[in-house]
C-alpha cells in the first residue's frame, strides 16, 4: 500500500485516493524530541515556524526508510512551507509534489489550481506500477477536536496550525467555555474538507485511470479554496470570514495563538486584534509552538487573561 504524505489539510484527499494512494497528515507523524538525531538529518534555518520545522523533521525521517513508492504533497501556502517543498524535492527527487496554493479565490486563481491538481493526478498515476489497486480512505485527521460544544460566549481562539485540543482544556479548566476555533486543524476546518474529499474520491471522480473532466478539478480546486480561509489569505476575505465567526460565535474574548517566525500568522494577529478592539473584547496573543505546550509562561499568560474577565464578570454581577 503506497503512502502519500501531506503537510497541510488543503490536501486533495479524494483525489489521491482515486490514484492508488493512503492519504497520512504528516501532523500525526511527528519525530519525538527526544529521539536522537540521524546523522544525516536535514537541517534548516533556526527561524523557521515550528510546524514547518517539525514536518521537516518527520517527513525526512518517514521518507528515508519508507518504501519508494510512498511519497510527499506540500500544499504551499506560504513562503517556509514551498521552501520545505524545494529542500525535500532535492533530497527525495521524484517523491515530493509541491501544489501552489493562491491568496485569493479569483477566476484565475481556481483555474490555476485546477491545472495544478490535475498535473498533480498525472504525477501521482506516474508513479505506481500499472495495476495498482485502489484504496479505501485511511484518513488521519489532526487529534484536534471540541471536548465540548462551541458555546456561544466565552473565549474566541484563534491560531495557526495546533497539533492537539489542549489550549482548549486549558481555558476550559479555568472556568471558561469555549465559543470556537479558527485553526487550519480545528474541527470546522478539517470535518468539511474530509467530508468533501471522502465524497469526491467515492463517486463520480472515479479512478485515476479515468481522465477527469476540466469542469471537475475547477469544481475541486474552488472548493478547496472556499473551505481553506487560511491566514496566508492576508485578504478582504480573510477579514470577512474571521468577523463573521466572531460574529456568529458572540465572543467576550479573544486569545491569537501565533507561532513564531510565521508571516502569515503575523497578518492574522494584526486583523484579529482590530476585530476584537472594534467590538470592545479582550484580547490576548500568545507564541506557541508546535506540538501545543499548555504548561509554563503559556498557562501563567492564560490564567491571568480569563482570571482578570471573571473578575469583571463578578463585579458587574454585584452590581447589577
Amino acid at each position: 500500500m503506497a503512502n502519500v504524505y501531506y503537510t497541510c489539510n488543503l490536501a486533495p484527499i479524494g483525489l489521491l485516493v482515486r490514484s492508488g494512494y493512503s492519504p497520512r497528515w504528516l501532523g500525526n507523524h511527528l519525530v519525538a524530541t527526544s529521539s536522537p538525531a540521524r546523522r544525516e538529518a536535514l537541517s534548516i534555518h533556526p527561524m523557521t515556524c515550528p510546524y514547518v520545522t517539525q514536518l521537516v523533521a518527520a517527513a525526512d525521517a518517514l521518507l528515508s526508510e519508507a518504501s519508494a513508492e510512498d511519497c510527499l504533497l506540500v500544499p504551499g501556502g506560504c513562503d517556509a512551507m514551498r521552501r520545505m517543498g524545494d529542500l525535500m524535492a532535492a533530497t527525495f527527487p521524484g517523491r515530493v509534489f509541491t501544489l501552489a496554493m493562491p491568496r485569493s479565490s479569483a477566476d484565475g486563481a481556481v483555474k490555476t489550481l485546477a491545472a495544478d491538481l490535475r498535473a498533480l493526478e498525472e504525477w501521482l498515476g506516474a508513479r505506481l506500477p500499472a495495476g495498482a489497486v485502489h484504496q479505501e480512505i485511511h484518513e488521519e485527521p489532526p487529534p484536534l477536536v471540541y471536548a465540548a460544544p462551541p458555546r456561544e460566549g466565552g473565549t474566541f481562539v484563534v491560531a495557526g496550525p495546533l497539533s492537539d485540543a489542549s489550549l482548549q482544556g486549558l481555558i476550559s479548566g479555568l472556568g471558561v467555555h469555549v465559543a470556537g476555533v479558527e485553526s487550519c486543524t480545528s474541527p470546522d476546518r478539517w470535518e468539511p474538507l474530509t467530508a468533501e474529499n471522502a465524497s469526491s474520491g467515492a463517486a463520480s471522480l472515479g479512478h485515476a485511470q479515468n481522465t477527469e473532466s476540466q469542469a471537475g478539478y475547477e469544481a475541486l480546486a474552488a472548493r478547496l479554496l472556499e473551505i481553506g480561509m487560511c491566514p496566508r489569505r492576508s485578504t478582504p476575505q480573510r477579514r470577512e470570514h474571521l468577523a463573521r465567526r466572531l460574529n456568529e460565535s458572540h465572543a467576550t474574548s479573544v486569545i491569537y495563538a501565533r507561532q513564531s517566525f510565521c508571516d502569515p500568522g503575523a497578518y492574522d494577529a494584526l486583523t484579529v486584534a482590530e476585530l476584537a478592539k472594534e467590538r470592545g473584547l479582550p484580547y490576548l496573543e500568545i507564541e506557541v509552538g508546535f506540538p501545543f505546550e499548555a504548561g509554563g509562561p503559556i498557562r501563567t499568560r492564560v490564567e491571568a487573561f480569563l482570571e482578570a474577565q471573571l473578575l469583571d464578570d463578578d463585579i458587574l454581577g454585584e452590581d447589577y
